[in-house]
Parts: C-alpha cells; sequence; structure tokens
C-alpha cells in the first residue's frame, strides 16, 4: 500500500527538483520535500521506501485514468463526447488533449531509474518527436462526428495508446543499447560495490528495453490499457461509485497542488496510476466479467495499494453480494406489482359485478304492467319528478364527492408540517416561513467526546479505558491526535442532510464486533502553522440498540497516515481498526459548548465547510483550520 504512495511522491519530487543532480544531494533534497509535504519528520520505515527506490529503481506499469478535471469538477467523464462537454470549458478541454499523447507515451515507457533519469527522459521526448505519427490533430479527431455522434474520451484514449505502440521497438532498441554503452563506458575509478551496482541497474534497463521490443509487450500495455477505460466506464454507471472515485482523484490532485506550495496549473492532465497489467488482464481473462473488473479498480484505486489476490476474490464476493441483492429486489418488485395486478382484478371484478345486477334489477322495473292513461301519464310525471330529485341528489353527491377531494388533498399536505423520514425531519414551508432543511439525527460516543478534553485527561482515560492501541501514549502523541480527533462541530454539517450529502460519501456496510458499521467520508485539508495536509474527514457510524446511528469514530486522516496504513488503512476501506466499541454513555450533543474562553468559528458556502480553532487566551488567534471540500461535480 505503501510503495504506489511513495512512488508518486517521487515522481512529484522529481517534477519539483529535477533529477540533474548527484545521487547524495537527490536523496537528501527528496528527503526534504516529503517532509515538507507531510508536516513533519520520514518515519524509518519511509525512508527505508524512498532509499530502496532509489536503490532498485521503479520498472512498475501504469495506466492513465480517463478522467479530465478542472478545480474541483469532472469536464470529461470516460464516456463524454466532444458534444457533451460543456462549452465554457471546451476550451480548456481542448488545450489538455493536445498535451494528451505525450503524458500517454510517457505512461507507456516511463521508468525511474537513479542516476540515468537524464539520458532516459532525454530519449522518451526524442522518440516521441521523431516518430509521433503524422502530427496528428487529436482535437480535431474528438470533435469530429463522421455523420455520427461522435468518438467517446476513453475511445481517443485507447486510439492513442495504439497508435503510440508503434514506436514501442524504436525506443526499446535505442533503451537497450544506450544501456548496453553505458555499462561499457563505467569509470574505473569506481569501487566494485559502486560497479556492481551500476551495472545491475543497467542490466534492468537493458532487459527492460528489449522486452519492449516484443509484441506480448506490446499488445499487453494496449489491453490494461483497454480494460482501464471500460472499467473506468463502467464505474461511472453507478453513483456511490463515481463520487468515492472521483474524490480520489480530486484528493490526489490537492495532494499534487500542496506539493507544488499551492500553485496552480493552468492545465492539469489526467492522472497516470501504477497498477498491475498483468493481474488486470488476467482478472479480465478469467472472470469475463467487467463488473468485477470495475469493483477491482474502484477498491484498489480508492485505497491506493497495488493488486493483491485477496483484492481480486473481494471484488468477486462483492459483485456477486450486489447481484443477489439486486435479484431479490426485482423479486419483492415482481411480487408487490402481481399482488397489485390481482388487487386490481378482484377489484374489477366485483365492479362487473355489481353493474351486472343493477342491470337485472333495472330490467325487472321495466317488466312491470303498465297503467291505464292517465295513470301513465301521472307515473310519466312521478317519473320525471322523480328523475329530477334523483339528479339533483345525484349532483348533490358529486359536489361532496369533490368536497371529499379536496379535504383529502389538504389531508395529503398535512404530514408534511412535520414528517418523519427515517432519521430525518423537516417542516412544510408556508407563506412567510422560512424553510428548515431535513436534518439527520445522531448521537456521539463517549469515545469521540473525549477528544474535546484536555491532553491530560484525555491520556488518563486512555491509559485507564479498553483500547490497547491508546494506552501508554505520550503527552505529545496525545497532543498530535487530538488536533486530528477533536473535531465534534464537523457534527453540525452531518445534521444538514442537504449539505451532507453535499460533502460526504457513504461506504457500504459492514460487520465487526458483533455490530454492523459504515463509514461516511469527505476530502478536507487541515492546516497549521502555515502548512497544509490533505486528507480525509472520516465518520464512523454503527446502529444503536434503540436503532439510531451513533458516532464512534471521528476524525480527519491526512494523506501520509492513509497511504502508508498506519492507522486504520484506507478511509474508503470497509474495515477499521476499532475492535470493540463499549456500550458506554452517548449524546446527542444537544446545547454542546466548549469551555469559557474557547471560541471556534464556522462559515460555509457550496464548495467548502470551514471551521477555525481559536486560541481560548487571544481568540484573534486562528490555532489551525479544517476546510471539508464538496464532492467534485459529475
Amino acid at each position: 500500500m505503501m510503495r504506489t504512495w511513495m512512488v508518486y511522491v517521487v515522481g512529484l519530487v522529481g517534477e519539483l527538483y529535477g533529477s540533474q543532480v548527484e545521487e547524495t544531494r537527490e536523496m537528501r533534497e527528496m528527503k526534504e520535500a516529503l517532509e515538507r509535504l507531510f508536516s513533519r519528520r520520514l518515519s524509518d520505515s519511509e525512508i527505508e521506501m524512498v532509499e530502496s527506490l532509489e536503490d532498485g529503481g521503479n520498472f512498475e506499469t501504469r495506466v492513465l485514468v480517463p478522467v479530465i478535471f478542472h478545480k474541483d469538477k469532472v469536464v470529461v467523464s470516460p464516456a463524454a463526447r466532444y458534444r457533451d462537454i460543456e462549452k465554457e470549458e471546451r476550451v480548456y478541454v481542448e488545450e489538455v488533449i493536445r498535451r494528451l499523447r505525450s503524458l500517454v507515451w510517457h505512461s507507456m515507457v516511463y521508468i525511474y531509474v537513479p542516476k540515468n533519469n537524464d539520458w532516459i527522459m532525454d530519449l522518451i521526448c526524442e522518440v516521441l518527436e521523431m516518430s509521433s505519427p503524422q502530427r496528428l490533430d487529436d482535437v480535431a479527431l474528438y470533435k469530429d462526428t463522421g455523420g455520427k455522434c461522435g468518438m467517446k474520451f476513453v475511445d481517443l484514449v485507447n486510439k492513442m495508446f495504439k497508435q503510440n505502440a508503434d514506436m514501442l521497438i524504436k525506443f526499446g532498441d535505442l533503451l537497450s543499447n544506450g544501456a548496453e554503452t553505458r555499462i561499457l563506458e563505467l569509470p574505473d575509478s569506481l569501487r566494485e560495490d559502486e560497479r556492481r551496482r551500476e551495472v545491475e541497474m543497467l542490466q534492468r534497463v537493458k532487459e527492460y528495453g528489449k522486452m519492449l521490443c516484443t509484441e506480448d509487450k506490446q499488445k499487453e500495455i494496449v489491453e490494461a490499457q483497454k480494460i482501464m477505460c471500460d472499467a473506468c466506464e463502467q464505474i461511472w454507471r453507478r453513483e456511490e461509485d463515481r463520487k468515492e472515485f472521483t474524490m480520489e482523484i480530486y484528493s490526489r490532485y490537492l495532494n499534487m497542488k500542496v506539493m507544488r506550495g499551492g500553485v496552480e496549473r493552468d492545465v492539469e492532465d489526467p492522472l497516470i496510476d501504477h497498477m498491475d497489467h498483468y493481474m488486470l488482464i488476467s482478472t479480465h481473462k478469467k472472470y469475463k466479467c467487467m463488473d468485477v473488473v470495475a469493483e477491482l479498480v474502484r477498491k484498489v484505486f480508492v485505497e491506493d495499494k497495488d493488486i493483491e489476490d485477496s483484492d481480486v476474490m473481494s471484488a468477486v464476493c462483492s459483485v456477486r453480494e450486489r447481484k443477489r441483492l439486486e435479484e431479490m429486489r426485482e423479486m419483492e418488485e415482481r411480487k408487490r406489482k402481481e399482488e397489485e395486478r390481482a388487487k386490481n382484478e378482484e377489484e374489477l371484478l366485483r365492479m362487473v359485478e355489481r353493474e351486472e345486477r343493477e342491470k337485472r334489477e333495472e330490467s325487472k322495473g321495466r317488466g312491470k304492467k303498465k297503467r291505464g292513461n292517465r295513470g301513465a301519464g301521472e307515473s310519466k310525471e312521478e317519473s320525471k319528478g322523480r328523475g329530477k330529485r334523483k339528479r339533483g341528489n345525484k349532483g348533490a353527491g358529486e359536489s361532496k364527492e369533490e368536497d371529499r377531494g379536496e379535504e383529502g388533498g389538504v389531508e395529503a399536505e398535512d404530514p408534511l408540517e412535520e414528517m418523519a423520514v427515517g432519521e430525518a425531519w423537516r417542516k412544510k414551508k408556508g407563506s412567510g416561513e422560512k424553510r428548515i432543511s431535513e436534518e439527520h439525527h445522531y448521537k456521539v460516543h463517549s469515545r469521540v467526546l473525549r477528544w474535546k478534553k484536555d491532553a491530560g485527561e484525555i491520556k488518563r482515560e486512555l491509559d485507564e479505558g479498553y483500547e490497547k492501541k491508546w494506552k501508554n501514549r505520550s503527552i505529545e502523541e496525545i497532543k498530535e491526535q487530538k488536533k486530528v480527533h477533536d473535531i465534534v462541530e464537523v457534527m453540525k454539517l452531518l445534521r444538514d442532510k442537504e449539505k451532507c450529502d453535499r460533502f460526504f460519501v457513504r461506504t457500504g456496510k459492514y460487520m465487526k464486533g458483533k455490530s454492523e458499521r459504515w463509514k461516511m467520508v469527505a476530502n478536507g485539508i487541515l492546516e497549521e502553522g502555515g502548512e497544509k495536509k490533505v486528507g480525509k474527514v472520516e465518520v464512523g457510524l454503527f446502529k444503536g440498540e434503540g436503532g439510531e446511528s451513533v458516532v464512534y469514530h471521528l476524525m480527519f486522516r491526512p494523506t501520509e497516515t492513509e497511504r502508508t496504513g498506519r492507522v486504520g488503512g484506507s478511509s474508503f476501506g470497509k474495515y477499521d481498526d476499532v475492535d470493540e466499541i463499549k456500550k458506554e454513555k452517548s449524546s446527542d450533543m444537544f446545547g454542546f459548548r466548549y469551555p469559557s474562553g474557547v471560541r471556534c468559528e464556522m462559515t460555509s458556502n457550496r464548495n467548502e465547510f470551514r471551521i477555525e480553532y481559536r486560541n481560548r487566551k487571544n481568540t484573534s488567534e486562528v490555532l489551525r483550520t479544517l476546510t471539508i471540500l464538496r464532492i467534485p461535480e459529475t
């Protein structure tokens, strides 16, 4: 899990600092850049990972994510055609498309090789300049409808991969020969161990170049990208999957922006992600089911991890369970329709029987003996009178039915005055009455509320508590943890259903510790002392004994702890590191106030919810700021 993140970050560092530096200085600057990004010193395991990249390089396979972002929204989805793009975004998209072929080429051939990156990068650019197919106008290609509806974005990406594949033989041959030349040119002054490492590294480059010349490798690169495009298109069809996927893309763009010191780029290229081609292709061949592949891609992408056999099986199980639930819902819907149809048929039968009975009674009345002329006249007049009276009564009856219908309409609106919807309620919007937004109701577990207290009291509670992972922590550690856990003001955002749905994604439910649990996740930025950390705001919930939703976990998880797996794994994963939740006191937070002198200001708009934590002795001093960002528009 950690490796993909570190490779990704090393790529960013290379972008910032370039590769034309000595190894020792390169290593030092890389570590310093990472520590600035993380706002802390690197751990031993992280330093070891950076050093392993320097020692072994990176030859991992990659795929391109077929999505174009502009600021905080998706402007081109996998299946988008040019005509689908908003007019005000088309100039931006066209600029991205012009750069896309170069990005595709780099994703196909780029490798990270310490002390050799200069000539390899020059070679990548040189081959692209020499061999790019006839300087194709990719924008015109994407815009061209050819009398039809035009090509999808994934079709454009796949076409570029196929066209660029023709350049792999030339690049592979030059790369292999270049590595061989450098082996022969190694200076005699090198120590034996240094020479051995250099030869081993260049030998790997040489073998990689030869492999690119093979038809099998060329097919693998193109096929893996085709599967990735199909998977992303499938992900886009399910709203919950699409939200998670775009949130993770947005999170990575935010990280790159922080890495650049907050500098906005004129154009953000689509992301390149490390993904095992062999596992991707073999899963597709084995299951022949794009639902399984899409679930696998979604899982490893949002959890930022390498594909493992367990991930494949998890994807298979998730798809099977989803289909089982869909079949159950379809069966219930069919059953409901059948019952409704039977009920309608029964009602229709009763109506027919009633009409036939009325006809028989009417027929009997006409069969009575006729009276004399006078009697007939009187009968006729009486009949007319009765007819008038009858029609008059009928009109009255109709009027009553209409009145009842109007009354029914009023009654249908009455429940809106205060309607319970699961765990939500709303009030009817009346004339001159301010609309009250629908609310969620939660209880907050004491393990969340403890972080409101001072560090010393928190430490005493944790040392005496039942959660082993929190025992014997230093005061310094507790203070650091308080910064990311003492964010109970987020509950204000959670309670407002409309806002909550705009900022938070709900993950699937899972069972742990005899309780049904689930999460809500949002992108966020924590700022303190001029340093910014990108991460996820996590809310962990379970069902209480009374059926209420109880918040047992609330924190801001910085990206580096999520990706290194140091605290509970991915925010989107269907698991957590809380083994047991004791039946302790929970609060609905009604009337909650911090101690006197502490001030916390909250502001919000459609795009962000901002919490400023201030110094209790000097409220003009902002200690830290948590900004929660809305789910990107798709």
